[in-house]
């Protein structure tokens, strides 16, 4: 059972005598035991079981729309997803929300967390489309109840943004630029959003910026490796417009857009009340990163002399731009950062050592795998040097100024083929 199966289950209700204790010991025996496969299918059999049988006995209580039905629907929809019975779930999690509306209404927003499922699992059997719907009807509820450039549309749009661009990865390319363009619709009404009602100060605010700066790389990068499809076949109701992109949608435009965005990340960190010299370089030298990517040395630069310039207020202002500064670091455009290789660190059984020569424009040169492993073939090699060749590195700066340097790095190891 993956994360996120986990964290999607609701927390099981005591319903009038019904108990539901054969799931509960199975999953504490689990937890305990270190259970293998087997007893993970178990717990799901009975859990299914567990579920049906509370189903059936409320029915005979209250009826067929009791509200307590609707969540013990969406249990047992989870329960089924989790066994891969998608299809079952995907009836489980339909009439869940069936009973929310007919208790709550049409608008009711604890449709929500039923929509979201059925959008999940309809991404699982393929119906990317029906998935696009059920996504559409979350957006729609929530804007009935709270208006589309309310604050507390934030939420919902977070979530919806973090569907497309989790799901972004298992589509081929024309799919994943259809998710694409709708992300980049939801992002522009939160920009739109956090321009009217977020303060600056709000500690959300830095991230939230991020987010949708980052958002436009990836489509850049899209963009760069696989063109624009002439015929998207998209529609998506918030747009407010046909669902064709836009022509502009060039590398250009979305340069443009998360530079504003990036831009806006450093106001609000300066207007964080515990912001630090540090915080502030750092997130100038990510704007210098953004001009860097897209080819822009000159007003890269500019950004990373600003960023050595604040630190001169820092408590060792020579300490400190050598601790962030003086080496390479690999530029990524993701609220995740790996960690840059310290001195003492050892690749593990699954990683390789590379050692490379970063330019003044952040390019990798002189790639070589140290130690390579006897099973390591050349063309596994030629592959390592093409991907890696395909990052880009935030230089060492020294005075304000980009220098060559060294720099390592720990890649894992290519899975072998077949």
């Amino acid at each position: 059972m993956t994360l996120q199966n986990l964290t999607r289950l609701h927390p099981i209700r005591w319903l009038s005598g019904v108990r539901i204790s054969a799931l509960l010991l199975l999953t504490l025996i689990s937890s305990f035991s270190g259970a293998d496969s087997l007893t993970e299918q178990q717990v799901e059999s009975d859990s299914i079981t567990d579920y049906m049988e509370a189903i059936d006995n409320s029915e005979g209580q209250f009826g067929a729309y009791a509200t307590e039905l609707s969540e013990l629907y969406l249990g047992l929809g989870n329960a089924l997803y989790a066994g891969e019975e998608y299809t079952e779930a995907l009836d489980a999690f339909q009439k869940g929300m069936q009973i929310e509306r007919v208790n709550y209404g049409l608008s009711s927003l604890s449709q929500s967390p039923y929509l979201f499922s059925i959008a999940d699992t309809e991404r699982y059997l393929g119906n990317w489309d029906k998935s696009q719907q059920a996504l559409e009807r979350v957006y729609t509820i929530n804007s009935k109840n709270y208006g589309e450039v309310d604050v507390r549309m934030l939420g919902v749009l977070d979530k919806i943004l973090a569907w497309y661009m989790d799901s972004y990865k298992d589509r081929r390319p024309k799919g994943g630029y259809a998710n694409l363009v709708i992300s980049e619709r939801i992002a522009q009404r939160m920009y739109e959003i956090l321009n009217k009602d977020m303060s600056l100060d709000d500690p959300e605010a830095p991230d939230r910026f991020r987010r949708l700066g980052y958002l436009q790389h990836v489509i850049a990068v899209h963009l760069k490796e696989h063109g624009e499809p002439s015929e998207s076949g998209l529609s998506i109701s918030m747009s407010g417009s046909s669902g064709r992109p836009s022509k502009a949608t060039t590398s250009h435009l979305h340069f443009r857009r998360g530079k504003l965005a990036l831009e806006k990340v450093i106001a609000s960190v300066i207007q964080q009340p515990n912001s630090t010299e540090t915080d502030q370089a750092l997130a100038i030298a990510e704007l210098g990163d953004w001009y860097l990517v897209f080819g822009q040395k000159a007003p890269a630069t500019a950004a990373y002399q600003l960023a050595l310039d604040v630190l001169e207020t820092s408590e060792d202002p020579e300490q400190t731009r050598e601790d962030l500064f003086g080496l390479p670091r690999m530029i990524e455009f993701s609220m995740t950062k790996s960690p840059p290789m310290a001195a003492g660190d050892q690749p593990t059984e699954s990683q390789l050592e590379l050692a490379m020569i970063i330019s003044t424009y952040g390019v990798p040169n002189n790639i070589e795998v140290v130690n390579p492993p006897e099973s390591l073939s050349k063309e596994a090699l030629r592959d390592i040097r093409r991907d890696t060749r395909g990052k880009r590195f935030r230089p060492k700066l020294v005075n304000g100024l980009a220098e060559e340097a060294p720099y390592r790095m720990l890649y894992d190891q290519p899975i072998p083929k077949g």
